[in-house]
């Protein structure tokens, strides 16, 4: 405990007990430190070996010292009068504010201001500020305009932008824009951008370009870069490119990056291309990796390996990532893996999902096991539910639940799903109604996905009854199904060669509200003519044609088909 002589001078009783009592708190005493050199510049250096004690005078950048400039000289004029010993618990209690918003004590902070402000001392600016700054992150931003109203000091541009910064992450745009109208000084380019920002993610667009086009200041290239991503956003591509020319400073490298995004994901790859090829600023591992995506989901990979070879900047581990995506989803594996094996950075735990998906999904299950088994960072529950699929799609159920017993991450809804599907997939739907069992018991909630598996495992085996009672308990469980669940049912009754109960099942839907889908009833009418009723699954056919049930071409394609096949 530091001495009382190392406090401030002629502090009062109870200010210097509540200061002793906090001491106790680890938390507090940290963000109190780094609140004292945030924001008293003259604070003392005590001895002693505390975190408190151990305050050192602040260094003041350059982008703040005309800020703490205009601070210092309000807090002198608010104190040139007073005695000595008050101007020093006038500090105090401004530090102490400081400390408190700092660790999130909004109350106690505004305690410490109603005892200045009874004091007949006026706090300055900057406590109100970080006072507002504090009420925002307490999502209380009624308060925050509150004590905007009641300040004793005028409010700065800070101020005003600290306020609609709150407003704007909580959406309250009605209010700011509001706000910005009643401002009594000038906004700045950083109080428009707060605002531009805000009604770009709450998707007020046309808002956005409004307040814009009636800025009383210059736009700077943050102005520009967070429209262009609100037009990019949107796919108002041709909006967003008349932007950018007509731009008034120069483009940095974020706001190429912004547009070149915006060209890729629409599909707008040459003048992507044409964009990147002029541009002005050198680009970054992000410009990069942006067009190396679109040119991976445009399936031009080529052109991204091109890309990739002659970048003028280190990849990431994203680069990679998006690379080996684009190579996976394209089954160029042997690429895939080259470009793996010569990766100058770690791979994450993404790397390898990626590339043991695409080689699960090629049928390399011995690469992908071997990927798996040479990891070189933990395995996520993504990784082991990709390799239980690639399993159970092999028919390799041993395995797959060999691999699900052995896993050391916790498994998901996810993983339960499909080891599920696989057993009953491979006619093992008595061992899925365990794994469901178990599954509930561990506290996990069965969804769609879960019963439609079951369902059809349970029609595959021909259970067809339970199948359909199962379905029927469907709205008990809180469970909608979908057309996978009904088809899967109708293919079970075709299976089995009850072509009335398929047409009772159709019947059973559309009572139910469902609209079955064309390859509902391709499964109906094929089954229909399998047993020997071609003539009728074609009359059938017709009716649905007639009634506009199924596209005429579907219609006609699947007629001809029957006539070649029955």
């Amino acid at each position: 405990m530091e001495s009382l002589s190392q406090l401030p001078l002629q502090a009062p009783y109870h200010e210097i007990s509540r200061f002793q009592s906090l001491q106790s708190n680890p938390k507090f005493t940290t963000n109190f430190t780094s609140s004292i050199n945030l924001y008293s510049p003259n604070c003392l250096k005590p001895r002693g070996a505390s975190a408190v004690s151990q305050i050192q005078p602040p260094k003041i950048s350059a982008t703040n010292t005309s800020v703490w400039r205009r601070a210092m000289s309000r807090r002198a004029k608010n104190q040139r009068n007073l005695p000595l010993s008050h101007q020093i618990d006038v500090a105090f209690h401004e530090t102490k504010i400081h400390g408190y918003c700092k660790a999130g004590r909004t109350r106690e902070a505004v305690r410490a201001l109603e005892v200045l402000e009874e004091s007949g001392v006026v706090p300055d600016v900057v406590t109100y500020t970080v006072l507002i700054r504090s009420y925002c992150k307490d999502r209380n931003v009624d308060e925050a305009l509150r004590l905007l109203d009641q300040m004793k000091v005028a409010p700065d541009v800070v101020t005003y932008n600290t306020l609609l910064k709150g407003m704007c992450d909580f959406k309250m745009l009605d209010k700011a824009l509001e706000v910005l109208g009643q401002m009594k000084v000038a906004p700045d380019v950083v109080t428009y951008n707060t605002l531009l920002k805000g009604l770009r993610d709450s998707r007020k667009l046309d808002k956005a370009l409004e307040v814009f086009d009636r800025m009383k200041v210059a736009p700077d290239v943050v102005t520009y870069s967070t429209l262009l991503k609100g037009l990019c956003d949107s796919r108002k591509l041709d909006k967003a490119l008349e932007l950018f020319d007509r731009m008034k400073v120069a483009p940095d490298v974020v706001t190429y990056s912004t547009l070149l995004k915006g060209l890729c994901d629409s599909r707008k790859l040459d003048k992507a291309l044409e964009l990147f090829d002029r541009m002005k600023v050198a680009p970054n591992v992000v410009t990069y990796s942006t067009l190396l995506k679109g040119l991976c989901d445009s399936r031009k990979l080529d052109k991204a390996l091109e890309l990739f070879d002659r970048m003028k900047v280190a990849p990431d581990v994203v680069t990679y990532n998006t690379l080996l995506k684009g190579l996976c989803d394209s089954r160029k594996l042997d690429k895939a893996l080259e470009v793996f094996d010569r990766m100058k950075v770690a791979p994450n735990v993404v790397t390898y999902n990626m590339l043991v998906k695409g080689l699960c999904d090629s049928r390399k299950l011995d690469k992908a096991l071997e990927v798996f088994d040479r990891m070189k960072v933990a395995p996520d529950v993504v990784t082991y539910s990709t390799l239980l699929k690639g399993l159970c799609d092999s028919r390799k159920l041993d395995k797959a639940l060999e691999l699900f017993d052995r896993m050391k991450v916790a498994p998901n809804v996810v993983t339960y799903n499909t080891l599920l599907k696989g057993l009953c997939d491979s006619g093992k739907t008595e061992q899925g109604r365990e794994l469901l069992a178990e599954m509930k018991d561990k506290g996990f909630k069965p969804d769609v996905v879960t019963y439609t598996s079951l369902v059809t495992g349970l029609a595959r085996e021909g259970n067809l009854d339970e199948g359909i009672d199962l379905l029927e308990g469907f709205k008990d469980l809180g469970i909608t199904p979908t057309m996978i669940t009904f088809r899967s049912i109708m293919s079970g009754i075709c299976k089995a060669r009850q072509a009335d109960r398929a047409i009772d099942f159709l019947g059973y839907m559309v009572c139910k509200g469902w609209k079955p889908d064309e390859e509902c009833y391709g499964t109906v009418i094929r089954g229909i003519a399998s047993e020997g009723l071609a003539e009728e699954a074609l009359e059938l056919l017709k009716v649905l044609d007639a009634r506009d049930l199924v596209k005429k071409t579907w219609a006609k394609n699947l007629a001809r088909k029957m006539q070649q096949d029955y």
